[in-house]
């Protein structure tokens, strides 16, 4: 009973020990944290030593962005059969055909540049390299395969690798 009585005192107690050994020093919480000369506030950011220049985005290896014409390859992948869906397979004797990607507002049709056939690891590679701009790739499967021929858009742009490394994904029929 006496130590019912004696817990609300002993609370009060323990509330006024914390607050005598908090940190109450000259750093309150409306302080100002400005350390520098000119009197601005701390923000925690690092401020653009251009603010009129727009961050450049992230090119890996690739430092400088470059107009120049790249060469196309990549390995042709399948979604495995049901019910293993995540045993992917590498295709091998697809034909791939590089074009320019259709565009109906100038009636572009999508003109054929290059074709590939994919090799025994799944792996091709376009003759010649190409130019920055839109591209489709339209992977048709070996005669027989549970595969369905499907299109891949992609983009070459100035920030784009040395190499275009594409990797092109079949759905099972």
């Amino acid at each position: 009973m006496q130590l019912t009585r004696a817990l609300p005192a002993i609370g009060v107690a323990a509330m006024a020990v914390a607050i005598a050994c908090s940190d109450s020093g000259t750093t309150a919480p409306d302080a100002s944290r400005s350390n520098n000369a000119a009197g601005q506030a701390d923000t925690g950011k690092t401020p653009p030593t251009n603010p009129t220049t727009p961050p450049k985005p992230d090119t890996g290896t690739q430092v400088k962005p470059s107009s120049d014409p790249r060469p196309v390859a990549g390995t042709v992948m399948a979604i495995g059969q049901a019910p293993d869906t995540a045993n992917y397979q590498r295709v091998a004797g697809a034909t791939l055909v590089l074009s320019v990607a259709a565009d109906s507002t100038t009636g572009n049709v999508g003109t054929e540049l290059a074709r590939a056939t994919s090799d025994a690891n799944g792996s091709f590679s376009f003759p010649g390299t190409f130019k920055v701009g839109i591209y489709m790739v339209t992977i048709t499967p070996p005669a027989g395969s549970p595969y369905a021929q499907k299109q891949w858009p992609f983009r070459i742009t100035e920030y784009s690798a040395a190499k275009v490394d594409l990797t092109v994904w079949l759905n099972r029929r």
